[in-house]
């Protein structure tokens, strides 16, 4: 098993190739995948909904005030500094969280077994490791925006609606408006995540490309040499 899947991997590939052999073995090792990593994501997708009741609820009325009141900001900030360390230090843990999902991810499918051989080689053949990166998030980066869609409009009614509580009209949202917020922004962040994710494998078999590639060029060397 552990050689054919090293054959597998060790194959020279375009970049067109290394993205779809990448989707192909994500969508057939999904299940592996959500074992391995759902009590992280559950985490990060609570501390997600968390964090984006508070930028929804809270912390857009203080960025308002920030720009509108300029001769104040320092007064503002000191008032809602609990508030603002608090998201600061939910984000870090979800940053936190979402590094131990990839580690959780690549740990179940055994990728990267060879981390300092993987860095090296894709530090050799930067300019291959970086246009299949950037090829990946071009791709993703629509899907995400995408998923992330109810977000935006739920941030964008919010901020309309703190906006015309400055000039005098009422809130105009509903009660429960943090719930919704905080919903919708779990949900997003867990799509999100199983999206993400797919750069790892991207990058998995982007490696096996680079590798393949310095061992034929090695392999030629050698031939030439004993010529």
């Amino acid at each position: 098993m552990e050689k054919q899947k090293e054959t597998t991997l060790m194959k020279e590939r375009g970049y067109r190739s290394v993205i779809t052999t990448a989707l192909h073995f994500y969508t057939s090792s999904f299940r592996k995948i959500f074992k391995a990593t759902w009590p992280f994501t559950l985490a990060f997708c609570l501390i997600a909904a968390i964090t984006g009741a508070l930028l929804t609820t809270y912390l857009i009325p203080v960025g308002l005030q920030l720009l509108i009141l300029p001769g104040y900001r320092w007064m503002v900030v000191q008032e809602h500094l609990p508030l603002i360390g608090g998201v600061v230090l939910l984000m870090v843990v979800n940053l936190a969280l979402l590094v131990m999902i990839g580690r959780s991810a690549g740990r179940r499918l055994q990728l990267f077994q060879r981390m300092k051989q993987a860095v090296r080689a894709a530090l050799r053949h930067w300019a291959l490791t970086l246009g299949i990166l950037l090829l990946g998030f071009i791709v993703l980066v629509p899907v995400c925006l995408l998923l992330s869609l109810p977000v935006i409009i739920l941030t964008t009614a919010c901020i309309q609606a703190q906006m015309g509580t400055l000039i005098g009209d009422p809130l105009g949202l509903p009660t429960c408006f943090p719930w919704m917020a905080g919903a919708t922004w779990l949900l997003a962040a867990f799509l999100q995540v199983y999206v993400l994710l797919i750069l790892l494998v991207v990058g998995y078999y982007a490696y096996g490309s680079v590798e393949t590639r310095q061992r034929d060029r090695e392999k030629q060397n050698r031939t030439f040499n004993n010529l």
